[in-house]
């Protein structure tokens, strides 16, 4: 529905002797003052950039490289109407093969939807079964490879206009709304989306996240402490949100203080381990950056953007509580595929920057790795599972068959498990935490 405010100031200052951080590199955009808004990382060496408008103009505009950023090839997104369409996000496979959300900034226009290009950028064309309409707005597109893919408008008839495609978008298929949680709210926002594995989730006007656990074709409702993920409907908030799995997650919230010339006042963090369930306020010490936030592979999470009205970005090891700076930098958007593969967008200038390249020589945080035992085993009536480097985590049984037959949310050390009702035989006992999974068979006498 409704476009979001990024960043309009530049800082240039950089200073940090950390263990992570990030080589600006030359997108190219050739529009001034432009910004990166969306970054498709394919992997070390591949990744489209998308520019977002700084002004009234929509820069129809992307760059790519193929070799891990050293250069950054810029072209146009040939969806035509450059003051009534603007692209929403960015997603892609192989260097060839992209997609984009086309959105109306003026009129609605049935121009706008999903496009694709199959030759690299040079012609992009519209699927026109994802029949987003004057009526409707679509908000992002996301594709998991050649064939499988989403995309998300907002309510039309109802309910929200989701389409998913297995054939690479030549089909796409709308999702009923019986298989989509009944929702108050009626909008989604552009970009504002995160994807982990098969589960996706967006953030609504209502302060509703809807995810996904299968590509698309069924939503849930998630009610979260946040008024307003865009800042549409309460202008008074705007929020992010990241997963490392169905379970843990993260939402970093800006509080404003309304329109027409916010002032900012407070960033929060929240935590759930529970898949959303229950979201707890974290308590961190300074450093933390609002405007972007990401996992960087496994106990590893990232904040990029302002905070006080200092730029810069920052990394946590411990869920959040204690931040280490990396850099002053503008930071508009993250895009971290692992602990070591990622870029952030920030501005260009006369061709300059645009882009900063992810360097993580700490690795993989194996010293936040959870470690977990399941004792005794055979086990009659009780058993015990033990959880070293995880303040909370989740328990998911299931039997030979795959039917989940108990889950449980748990913290401690240690903690006793009663398993009488279950029949005899064998379960495969999950646990997860934040920055691990663990699957360990028991057998029941």
């Amino acid at each position: 529905m409704k476009k979001l405010l990024l960043f309009s100031l530049l800082v240039f200052a950089f200073t940090s002797n950390a263990q992570v951080t990030w080589t600006t590199q030359n997108t190219n955009f050739p529009i001034d003052g432009s910004y990166t808004g969306d970054i498709a990382v394919i992997d070390a060496n591949n990744a489209w950039a998308l520019v977002q408008r700084t002004s009234t103009t929509n820069h129809q505009r992307f760059s790519k490289t193929i070799d891990g950023g050293t250069t950054w090839t810029t072209g146009a997104i040939g969806v035509g109407n450059t003051t009534g369409l603007g692209i929403g996000n960015i997603t892609a496979v192989d260097a060839n093969t992209a997609w984009v959300s086309v959105f109306p900034t003026t009129t609605a226009l049935a121009t706008q939807g999903v496009y694709k290009t199959t030759n690299g950028g040079t012609t992009w064309t519209r699927q026109t079964t994802a029949a987003f309409t004057t009526a409707s707005f679509v908000n992002f597109v996301y594709f998991w490879d050649a064939n499988n893919g989403v995309c998300m408008g907002d309510k039309r008839g109802g309910y929200f206009e989701i389409y998913t495609t297995t054939n690479g978008g030549t089909t796409w298929v709308r999702t009923p709304s019986a298989n989509i949680a009944a929702s108050a709210t009626d909008y989604g926002y552009t970009g504002k989306y995160y994807v982990n594995g098969n589960t996706v989730w967006f953030g609504t006007d209502g302060g509703e996240l809807m995810r996904s656990t299968d590509r698309g074709l069924n939503w849930t409702k998630i009610t979260t402490p946040i008024p307003d993920f865009g800042g549409g409907t309460d202008t008074t908030s705007i929020a992010e949100f990241a997963f490392s799995d169905n379970n843990n997650g993260f939402i970093l919230k800006e509080t404003y203080d309304g329109l027409p010339s916010p002032t900012f006042l407070e960033t929060e963090l929240f935590r759930t381990t529970d898949g959303g369930a229950t979201w707890t306020p974290v308590t961190y010490g300074n450093g933390i950056f609002h405007g972007a936030i990401a996992f960087a592979g496994p106990g590893m999470l990232v904040t990029g953007g302002s905070t006080d009205g200092n730029f810069g970005s920052s990394y946590s090891l411990n869920n959040g509580v204690t931040w280490t700076a990396i850099d002053g930098l503008s930071h508009t958007m993250l895009a971290l595929k692992s602990d070591t593969v990622g870029w952030g967008g920030g501005f260009a200038t006369t061709g300059v920057g645009g882009a900063f390249k992810f360097n993580n020589t700490l690795g993989t945080p194996s010293f936040n790795t959870a470690k977990f035992k399941v004792f005794p085993n055979p086990a009659a009536s009780t058993v015990t599972i033990a959880a070293e480097n995880a303040d909370a985590y989740n328990l998911s049984v299931t039997d030979v068959t795959g039917k989940i037959v108990m889950t449980k949310s748990l913290n401690g050390i240690e903690n006793t498990l009663d398993i009488s009702s279950l029949s005899t035989g064998a379960y495969f006992f999950e646990l997860s935490s934040d920055n691990s999974k663990d699957v360990i068979k028991i057998l029941k006498n």
